[in-house]
């Protein structure tokens, strides 16, 4: 019983792995926004499960193999961190647009943050996306509706590119979209493994679903380092900013996390995923396989928030 509970609460090791990724980051290059870093960290994450559920619920609508309550309510959860870490980030965006604190900020500096600013325009509708996935997943669980992924799958997917897609890359040509694929990609690769650990629970669902995760995940790999050399080569002016600057260093440390996950990926690709079609790889040992990559993967999705708050 012990290591069964055990086992259902080892994925949540993404979250410790991220923040680990923005200590290193913030080791490198040193950042006036750090607690914005770790908020911000913890945000991607979350909604990167949910994206990940939404997208295992509708994989597994006509399976007999996957308990879709397991999968909701894994979501619920998730949308539930991602709005309680959405709303912080507002309240620290408010904060430092009136050089407050983020305890002294006022009702009237908030709103007109939500309201007026940019910003916090898009963290407003971000957070109304991930409260309407908390609620959709509690309905899907206390009424048994027959809800497909795809309503979770689109407004999530929209609101995780919501905010990246107004920043530098969105003066670039086609540079949003460029920004769009990074994001959706990396959030599917880490999202959908997340849920896969919390929710499968026999050798017959990994045989089934493992395979697709892993035929899916190579493209998600090769839109993540496409994207991201060209994200890399608009933002630095030469080679020598890739270690004499902050963003360069953090470009070089999150290339460096994407090599090795290749290298583990390309592994388990022949340790794992080719095997499990014969059943003979025990439910848990796939667990804790699956538990172990996206640990890494959340090291490096630390390192990107890091990025994100780096000027």
């Amino acid at each position: 019983m012990a290591g069964t509970t055990t086992a259902r609460w080892s994925p949540l090791a993404v979250v410790p792995a991220a923040l680990f990724g923005v200590i290193a980051a913030l080791v490198l290059a040193p950042s006036d926004l750090p607690l914005d870093s770790l908020v911000r960290t913890g945000a991607d994450v979350a909604g990167a499960v949910v994206l990940g559920f939404g997208l295992l619920i509708l994989w597994t609508r006509d399976s007999r193999h996957v308990d879709d309550h397991i999968a909701w309510r894994g979501a619920l959860v998730a949308a539930a961190w991602w709005a309680v870490a959405e709303v912080t980030l507002l309240v620290l965006g408010a904060a430092r647009s009136d050089a407050v604190s983020a305890t002294a900020v006022s009702l009237g500096t908030f709103s007109d943050y939500v309201q007026n600013i940019a910003n916090g325009r898009i963290g407003t509708a971000v957070v109304v996306v991930a409260l309407a996935m908390a609620v959709l997943a509690a309905t899907a669980l206390r009424t048994d509706l027959d809800v497909s992924g795809i309503v979770v799958v689109v407004p999530t997917a929209v609101a995780l590119i919501a905010r990246p897609m107004t920043g530098h890359m969105a003066q670039q040509p086609v540079g949003a979209l460029l920004v769009a694929v990074h994001v959706v990609a990396a959030s599917v690769w880490l999202g959908l493994l997340v849920a896969m650990a919390v929710t499968l629970r026999s050798r017959t669902a990994w045989a089934d679903l493992l395979p697709r995760y892993s035929a899916a995940a190579l493209w998600c790999v090769v839109a993540v380092g496409v994207t991201g050399v060209v994200n890399a080569a608009v933002r630095l002016a030469s080679v020598t900013d890739l270690v004499g600057t902050d963003y360069g260093r953090l470009i070089l440390l999150k290339t460096v996390l994407l090599a090795a996950l290749v290298i583990g990926g390309w592994w388990r690709r022949r340790t794992w995923v080719s095997v499990i079609g014969a059943h003979t790889t025990d439910a848990a040992v796939s667990t804790r396989r699956a538990v172990v990559e996206t640990a890494a993967m959340a090291v490096a999705f630390g390192v990107a928030a890091a990025l994100a708050t780096t000027a």
